[in-house]
């Protein structure tokens, strides 16, 4: 699957503009807010403030899940692209530079929304758990404009974030992107972002993967909602057999990656302490389309191997974005 004459970019992704806010909280503190720890929930403006104003000292950066694999695939050497919504703000202009930054090029309408740039409340555990409470602000309002719409055409391979099947305006977008994706031959990959969001779009969900996505990212409580199995080998076989490629990721135990000739079991990594585990998953997406676009997506194992190398440097640190040079860890292995 390498990158096609005449294509500018490799990886052009649908995601929700989000400034991450980061805090270290006690053990319980998540439940006492009333929050399911490891989830992700929406909330109004007024939570993460009110919080963020109890917690004292918060570190700013900026997130979302499609962006921060973006940053990660930039970050192995493609070209990619971030459509998104941001307000014309101080936290959207400093979302967008710090992506530009990166090497992802961001690609939003210039007009005000007034509602803010969104932003999400990353509250981190002791063990390295992360929950989420997000006020998606100007990124309820993503807008496909012509723009837009003429980079995915140029583009190898559409990643969406599941994230935003939570909105009625959002998903509409997604289905307009994927109309383009596929009069333009594109490659589409889908993530299913969080375990509690597959629970109330499934059966939209499967049927995106029955008619248009070829490249899907699950964890092992997404996937066994997704499929209806208990056993993660038989949920992997069943998405093999609708001619998938992808993985399904397993925390501490690695990755089962797959494809329609076979799954691969890749073990983890040892990471010893696990600081964070915001953006795990994103940048197991990272190092696994980075092998999906060097090697032509023939050796799906390597791929997965690549995920998990990436996943592990993030997990590491404090932050969802790689601090290592990943292609650097990639080739040591």
């Amino acid at each position: 699957m390498a990158i096609r004459t005449g294509r500018s970019y490799e990886v052009v992704a649908l995601g929700s503009a989000i400034v991450d806010l980061f805090c270290q909280v006690p053990e319980g503190y998540v439940e006492e807010l009333g929050f399911r720890k490891g989830s992700m929930q929406l909330v109004g403006p007024e939570v993460a403030g009110s919080v963020t104003d109890v917690l004292g000292e918060v570190e700013v950066r900026g997130g979302g899940s499609a962006a921060n694999t973006l940053v990660g695939v930039a970050s192995l050497g493609h070209q990619v692209a971030m459509i998104a919504r941001t307000d014309q703000d101080e936290l959207g202009v400093r979302y967008v530079a710090d992506l530009e930054k990166a090497g992802v090029r961001v690609v939003r309408p210039s007009e005000r929304n007034d509602l803010g740039t969104g932003r999400c409340l990353v509250m981190v555990t002791p063990d390295g758990e992360r929950t989420m409470a997000t006020w998606l602000g100007a990124a309820s309002h993503l807008k496909l404009d012509e723009k837009a719409k003429s980079v995915i055409a140029d583009s190898e391979i559409l990643y969406i974030e599941g994230y935003l099947y939570d909105l009625e305006t959002t998903k509409a977008q997604i289905h307009a992107a994927i109309d383009v994706a596929v009069a333009n031959e594109v490659s589409i990959a889908l993530s299913l972002s969080d375990p509690f969001c597959v629970v109330r779009h499934r059966d939209e969900f499967r049927d995106l993967v029955d008619r248009h996505v070829s490249i899907l990212f699950a964890n092992r409580e997404e996937a066994r909602i997704l499929t209806g199995e208990d056993e993660v080998e038989k949920m992997a076989d069943a998405l093999r057999r609708k001619s998938l490629k992808g993985a399904v990721t397993l925390g501490a135990s690695g990755a089962i990656a797959y494809d329609a000739s076979g799954r691969f079991h890749v073990p983890a990594a040892e990471v010893h302490p696990v600081m964070d585990t915001t953006g795990a998953g994103d940048l197991f997406a990272a190092g696994y389309l980075h092998g999906m676009l060097t090697l032509g997506g023939n050796d799906i194992e390597a791929c997965g191997r690549y995920g998990v190398v990436c996943s592990s440097e993030v997990i590491s640190h404090f932050g969802a974005r790689p601090n290592a040079d990943l292609l650097t860890l990639i080739g040591e292995i």
